[in-house]
C-alpha cells in the first residue's frame, strides 16, 4: 500500500512538473510580435464593440492607451474583467500590437454606449503607434515564458506616472524586440512600488 501511495505521489509530481514546464518558450520573431496561440477572450454576450482605436489623451496608467467604445444591451449594469495578457490586434499592419500587461476592469451602464480608456502597452517598437485612425480587436490571452515573466514582475505595481510607465514599455520592448529581459530591468520591475 505504502508503494502504491509513494508511486502515485510520484507520478502527480511528474505530471506537475511536465505542466509548469509546457509554458512555451517565446513564439515570434524577434522585432515583429504576433502573438501565436494564448487563451481565447470572449467578453460578455450583452456587451458589444462598436470599435477600439487610438486614443487622443494619455491616461495615469497608460501613456498610449486604447478607447473602447460598447453598448451594453441588457438591463443590467456589466462588470467586465480583461485580463493581463490580453492582445489587441491592429486591423492594419502598419500598426503595433498592444497588449494589457495588468488585470484590467471596466463597468457598463445598461442601454447605452459607454467609451472607456483601456490601458495598453506596445508590443512592436518599429511599427506606428496607434492612433484615431487605427482600429483594434481584442484578440487572445498570450501565454509564453518571457511575457508571463513580465506579467508576474508588474501585477501587484503600481504603473502610473511617467516612470514607472517608460520603466513597463522599455520592458516589454526588452522581450519583443530585443534580446529579452535583462537582470537590470528585473530589478528596477521589483522595486516598484
Amino acid at each position: 500500500m505504502r508503494y502504491r501511495t509513494l508511486a502515485f505521489a510520484l507520478l502527480a509530481l511528474g505530471f506537475l512538473g511536465s505542466i509548469c514546464n509546457s509554458v512555451p518558450e517565446r513564439q515570434w520573431e524577434r522585432g515583429y510580435f504576433e502573438p501565436i496561440g494564448g487563451k481565447e477572450y470572449s467578453m460578455n454576450r450583452d456587451l458589444h464593440v462598436r470599435y477600439i482605436l487610438g486614443a487622443e489623451d494619455i491616461i495615469p496608467a497608460s501613456d498610449l492607451p486604447l478607447e473602447m467604445v460598447i453598448t451594453n444591451s441588457s438591463g443590467n449594469y456589466i462588470t467586465e474583467h480583461m485580463p493581463a495578457g490580453l492582445v489587441f490586434y491592429p486591423r492594419n499592419p502598419e500598426y503595433q500590437f498592444m497588449i494589457l500587461l495588468q488585470d484590467f476592469s471596466f463597468g457598463a451602464p445598461p442601454y447605452q454606449d459607454t467609451s472607456i480608456l483601456v490601458p495598453t502597452y506596445c508590443c512592436n517598437e518599429a511599427l506606428d503607434e496607434p492612433d484615431d485612425e487605427s482600429y483594434y480587436d481584442p484578440d487572445v490571452q498570450v501565454w509564453e515564458r518571457e511575457l508571463n515573466e513580465l506579467i508576474d514582475l508588474v501585477r501587484d505595481k503600481t504603473l502610473v506616472g511617467d516612470d514607472a510607465l517608460d520603466l513597463a514599455q522599455d520592458a516589454l520592448f526588452e522581450i519583443t524586440d530585443y534580446d529579452g529581459l535583462t537582470d537590470s530591468t528585473r530589478l528596477k520591475l521589483q522595486n516598484l512600488p
